[in-house]
This record gives C-alpha cells, sequence and structure tokens, in this order.
C-alpha cells in the first residue's frame, strides 16, 4: 500500500515590506521557504502598496511603493489577507491597489471586496484532493473601513467595549489603573452574521481556516473577547484560527481540540523603517521583533489535521525573518508555553523540531 505524504499548510504572521524583497541574505530565504515549499502558504498583508488617495483620519497611516508588489512572490505566501486595521489608511483607492497589485503578483487576496458579502468570501485551494478553505474577518474596524451591504471596505466584526470599576476598590485605592476592568465583546449581530458565514463554508471545504486581526499590541495579554470569539467560529466548523496584529508572539490554545493560534508575531516588520513622528517610533519600539512560523500537517485520507509544527523567528537588522539562535529559540518556546498551558496547549520538543498538543 502506497502511504500518502500530508498535504502541508504554513500560516506565516504580520507582514510588512517596504522596499522590494530582492537580493535577499541567505538567513531570510531560509524562512521564506517554509513557506515557499508548503502545499499552501497564508500571511496577514498589513500595508498599502499605493500612491494614491489621502491619510484617512485614525491613529497611525502607513504605505509604501505600488513597485513592491511584484517582488512580493518572494515572500512564499499564497494567500494573503487583508482585513486589517492597515489596508484602508489611504482610502478605497490605496486598498483597491493593494488588491489588485498583489492579485497581478499572483496571490490570492482574501479579506476585502465591494460589499461585506465580498470582503467575507470563502477561497478554496485544492491541494491534493484536500479542499482547504479560508475566511477573513478583522476585529480591528477603525472609521470608514469595515464594508457593509453598501460599502466597500474589510471584512469587519465590531468590537463593543465597556469599562467595570470595582467601587471597594476605588474607594480605597483611587487613581489606581487596576481599578478598572475593561470588558469586550463582538457586538451580537456581527457574531451571528460571521458564524453563518463560516457554517455556509463548511460545506464547500474539509479543512477550514478562519484568519483573524484581532487582541492588541502592548504586553501579552488577550483581550476579553478573543477567546469567545474563536470557540465561536470553531463551534460553527473552523478547524483553525489564524491570529495576527500584536506584532508579539501570544498563546497558542485548544477547543474542541482544534488550534487556536492567538498571534503569531512578526513574519516581517519593515514598517519602522518609514519615516514617522517620535509617538509613533515610540510606539514602534515596544513591539517584539519575534514571531513563529506554523506548519499543519492534513492526513490526505482522513482529511483532518495530523500535527502542528512551530519554527521560531526573529528579525534582523533591516526587518527580515531569520531562524533564531538556540538562546533566542529558547526564550521563545519558554514564553509559548507560559502562556499556552492556560488555554490547554504544550509544547513538545523531537529531534531538534517543536510540535503543538493539546494538554493531556
Amino acid at each position: 500500500m502506497t502511504v500518502q505524504s500530508p498535504i502541508s499548510i504554513v500560516l506565516c504572521g504580520d507582514t510588512l515590506p517596504v522596499r522590494p524583497v530582492t537580493g535577499l541574505p541567505a538567513s531570510a530565504q531560509e524562512v521564506f521557504a517554509i513557506a515557499a515549499g508548503a502545499d499552501l502558504s497564508i500571511g496577514n498583508f498589513e500595508i498599502p502598496l499605493t500612491d494614491r488617495g489621502q491619510p484617512v483620519e485614525k491613529l497611525l497611516n502607513i504605505r509604501t511603493s505600488p513597485d513592491v508588489a511584484d517582488s512580493t512572490p518572494a515572500l512564499g505566501l499564497k494567500v494573503v489577507t487583508i482585513a486589517n486595521n492597515h489596508a484602508v489608511d489611504y482610502g478605497r483607492e490605496g486598498l483597491e491597489d493593494t488588491e489588485r497589485l498583489l492579485r497581478q503578483a499572483g496571490l490570492d487576496v482574501i479579506g476585502a471586496g465591494t460589499d461585506r458579502a465580498r470582503a467575507a468570501r470563502l477561497t478554496v485551494h485544492r491541494v491534493g484532493g484536500v479542499r482547504v478553505g479560508i475566511i477573513a474577518f478583522s476585529t480591528l474596524t477603525p472609521t470608514g473601513m469595515a464594508a457593509s451591504d453598501l460599502r466597500g471596505g474589510i471584512s469587519g466584526l465590531h468590537v463593543e467595549t465597556g469599562y467595570e470599576i470595582d467601587p471597594w476598590y476605588q474607594q480605597e485605592e483611587p487613581g489606581d489603573p487596576s481599578v478598572v476592568k475593561i470588558r469586550t465583546r463582538i457586538r451580537a449581530e456581527d457574531l451571528t452574521w460571521a458564524q453563518d458565514r463560516v457554517r455556509a463554508a463548511r460545506a464547500d471545504c474539509d479543512v477550514l481556516i478562519v484568519t483573524l486581526h484581532w487582541g492588541f499590541g502592548s504586553g501579552e495579554d488577550l483581550a476579553e473577547y478573543q477567546r469567545p470569539l474563536a470557540e465561536a467560529m470553531i463551534d460553527a466548523g473552523a478547524d483553525v484560527i489564524h491570529g495576527h496584529h500584536p506584532h508579539a508572539i501570544h498563546a497558542i490554545g485548544f477547543h474542541a481540540g482544534k488550534p487556536i493560534l492567538f498571534s503569531a508575531g512578526t513574519y516581517l516588520g519593515q514598517q519602522v523603517l518609514l519615516p514617522a513622528s517620535d509617538a509613533v517610533r515610540t510606539l514602534w519600539a515596544g513591539m517584539s521583533p519575534d514571531g513563529f512560523v506554523t506548519r499543519l500537517d492534513v492526513d490526505p485520507v482522513t482529511r483532518r489535521l495530523a500535527q502542528i509544527e512551530i519554527i521560531a523567528t526573529t528579525l534582523d537588522a533591516d526587518q527580515l525573518p531569520r531562524r533564531t539562535t538556540a538562546p533566542e529559540e529558547a526564550a521563545i518556546l519558554s514564553r509559548i508555553e507560559r502562556l499556552s498551558r492556560p488555554h490547554g496547549a504544550q509544547l513538545k520538543q523531537d529531534a531538534g523540531r517543536v510540535f503543538v498538543l493539546p494538554l493531556a
């Protein structure tokens, strides 16, 4: 009997090239080859490729030259989501340029569209007879960015936020920030809509990945809404949750035996090379250069996830990824293990490789 090789899917983190991806050092090529060598690879492309449009009113606007687009296949990614908080930094013109240029470069672009349904459309890739589906959402929705039934934009899920004050603590420790708890949840109608999209997609694919731009970029804590959102997506039919945005490594978890990657950190982070104000530079300085590439092996017979492997990376002086040194890897794996155990995941090292398993 011939044993079929597993289908490989690679998931990468935040990707922000500001220069053409050419003349790469061997260390960056080694990382990009991991994604390129997979049957399917997915990442979060988080910088507009445009010289048109005006900066919309928001916290931070970034973009780079359209000339970068032609070299983006060198990143090794086959599918990119642009459902993120920077996709519309330069308006609809910038969003349209980015999507068009990435498609012309040969990438499958998801997470944006001329209306809400198109922004959250399912893309399906057939790999060795296995249908792998991907849907993208972003919970970061600056004003005017989220698509609606009448407006184009990104595939957005709105977050409702409340502030809960402990009255007893406040009376005796007025001014202490820990008096306030930030309560967040996905708006009910948005959650129902997203679950309906996932349920409908389930019938058209064997493996379903929901890629989510979510969380926040300071520290290592999760927003209150994140775990419930991940569980809701899995309960609706998702097999894998692929999270990004914090530009830092966050926990890995499991729900109903399905993996949740809360944040894989940074894949390529050249936004810090752009001109910026002192305030923005301070913000960027707090971002971690670390990340990990996740390789999912899918059994082509059962069409189920068989193995999860992670490969630690960090950024060099040009903000390109490289494999970590032994001490760097040890620190990253220690962080992942510490953050992930409360979410039901553990790491296992075997012959120089690192695998993710549910807690027994």
